[in-house]
């Protein structure tokens, strides 16, 4: 069995373009990453995954993306996780309301891929997985 170091990314995204794009660049970038195309999977994923940080889109089918983030949120072992909200919605009404639900970081689409990684790369800083094996 082979373990990995690599921080872990949670990607909460229905558009599967958008996907594939952030699988080849987070991978690329050196990262773990695990995908949910809905918001009541994402949630359930999360709790397995342990993710080092999420990237959430807000209009998720199922749960949106406001309703995972409380989740995260309220969630004892993730209420410090960062999240980088990544969504075609910036009015500010929803920048201040992911503000105030907790999000770490507001990405409006279209975005720059260069800009996310450096943005992630920001909110993860100081973070190093470590995993042995038992």
């Amino acid at each position: 069995m082979s373990y990995s170091t690599n921080l872990r990314i949670f990607v909460a995204e229905d558009d599967e373009g958008i996907r594939e794009l952030l699988k080849i660049r987070l991978k690329a970038a050196g990262y773990d990453t695990f995908f949910a195309a809905d918001g009541v999977k994402a949630v359930a994923e999360i709790s397995k995954v342990a993710p080092d940080a999420i990237i959430l889109d807000i209009g998720l089918p199922k749960l949106d993306g406001f309703g995972v983030l409380e989740a995260v949120r309220t969630n004892l072992r993730f209420w410090k996780t960062p999240v980088l909200m990544l969504t075609a919605r910036h009015a500010a009404e929803d920048v201040q309301k992911a503000i105030d639900a907790g999000v770490n970081d507001y990405l409006a689409k279209p975005f720059d891929v260069g800009e996310l990684l450096v943005r992630l790369t920001r909110l993860l800083r100081g973070r190093v997985r470590t995993v042995r094996p038992f």
